[in-house]
This record gives structure tokens, sequence and C-alpha cells, in this order.
């Protein structure tokens, strides 16, 4: 009977590749341009919108307000569902988007304000979202949409 010998060890230059490719990945991966979602990436359905927005004073949501809004597919529909409301600072301006195929993140510029603002929308089906606005770290609106229908006329 024959005693079992292991294979011979890979040369050290196969080790050596093996940690230098995956280093060169890594690098590629943290280094790389971070990605950004293309517009047409948007996974949301265009249509007639309800949305439910309540403003919050110290931690409190207020009565909802029901806003209707048809939303088509134009070269951006991300920017129609970041429009919300702000009691107070109607004059604010949104800055530096941050997407994804379900969510997008912004920062607000107000006037007045020491710090900027934040928003965000997050889709959990192609039909629902919710959302937020926050200024000085604390919310001050929250929304809920829910596509009911098809746009019927550009008018909806």
């Amino acid at each position: 009977m024959h005693a079992f010998t292991p294979p011979p060890p890979a040369p050290r230059s196969h080790a050596v590749a093996r940690a230098l490719a995956l280093l060169v990945l890594l690098a590629a991966a943290f280094l790389g341009e971070p990605s950004r979602a293309d517009p047409g990436d948007f996974q949301a359905m265009p249509g007639l919108w309800k949305i439910s927005v309540r403003s919050v004073d110290h931690g409190h949501p207020g009565k909802p307000s029901v806003l209707w809004h048809c939303v088509d597919e134009g070269p951006d529909p991300w920017t129609e569902f970041a429009e919300l409301p702000l009691p107070g600072h109607a004059s604010c301006q949104r800055t530096s988007a941050h997407r994804s195929s379900t969510a997008l993140a912004w920062t607000l510029s107000c006037p007045g304000l020491s710090s900027p603002g934040r928003g965000r929308v997050d889709f959990d089906s192609p039909e629902h979202y919710t959302a937020s606005v926050n200024l000085q770290g604390r919310q001050v609106v929250q929304a809920e949409g829910r596509r009911v229908a098809a746009c019927t006329s550009p008018k909806d």
C-alpha cells in the first residue's frame, strides 16, 4: 500500500500574483469614481400620485394635507418626487443629490439657516414611497406617496 503524499506546494509566485490581483481589485473599488444612478434606472412608475404631507413641529406630526401630482416620464423624474413643501422655508434650494434606483437623498440650502438641510425619498415599491426633510437637525416634513392611476391629461 502506498502512503498518501500531498502535492508539492504551488510556487510562491502564484500566491504573490493572487494577492497582487486582489489588491488591485480592492484599490479599483475604493478609488474608482462613485457610481451614480442614471435617471433612466429610476424604478418608480409614472402616473397620478396621491401624496400625504405632514409638517412636523417639535417631533409631532401635524394633520396631513393631500397633494395630487402627475409624474411623467420626463428626462429626470426624481426631481418631481423631491418637490416637498417646506412651511416657512419656500426659498430653499436643493443641492448635491445622491441617487440609487430606489432612493434619492439631497441637501438643502436655506437662507437664514446656518446649516444645510437634508431630504430623502425612499421607494419600497414602484408605486409607494416615504420621504422626509430635516432642517437644523430636526425633521420638519414627512410625506408618503402612492400611485393611484395613470395620468389622463397634461393638467392632472
